[in-house]
């Protein structure tokens, strides 16, 4: 009986001692609008760009960096004036780089402005990238269309 216990309670202890350095260096839940990076070299990001617009929701993050560096992404709460981990149908919206160097994520984004943060870590290096990304309505952006066509047709119609 004595042998079991010791058995179970070694079981747990190992678990637990594997468990924990993944809790230990997880994502923060938050983050403070004024958040700053202590590394500039663990990520490059392709897409999107700083500020994009567009009126489709799926909206993908993608980039290259360091192997073994995490990424995940987060979305500014004016309510709150704090940057909120992304997840979707509640898993956090998280990439591991691993050899080939890329990493991408797709996500939907509210209409309006998205105030976005890429945070990147391996060790103790972290790395933030902010992107602003505006989800127009259709009717907004045939609108913009509309105007750019007439604009450009009176622009030509003066020569």
């Amino acid at each position: 009986m004595q042998s079991i216990k010791q058995k179970t309670v070694c079981l747990l202890v190992a678990l637990f001692s594997l468990l924990c350095p993944v809790v230990s260096f997880a994502a923060p839940a938050t983050l403070a609008a004024n958040a700053t990076s202590n590394a500039s070299n663990l990520i490059v990001i392709t897409n999107p760009p700083s500020f994009s617009s567009t009126t489709q929701q799926g909206v993908v993050f993608c980039g290259y960096g360091s192997n073994n560096t995490k990424v995940t992404l987060y979305l500014f709460n004016t309510a709150t004036q704090r940057y909120e981990q992304m997840a979707v149908y509640g898993v956090p919206v998280t990439a591991t780089i691993n050899a080939s160097g890329v990493f991408w994520k797709k996500v939907n984004l509210p209409s309006g402005l998205n105030k976005i943060l890429i945070y990147a870590e391996n060790g103790n290096s972290v790395q933030v990238v902010r992107r602003e990304v505006s989800v127009l309505s259709s009717s907004l952006a045939d609108k913009i269309k509309d105007y750019t066509v007439n604009m450009s047709s009176a622009l030509q119609m003066g020569r």
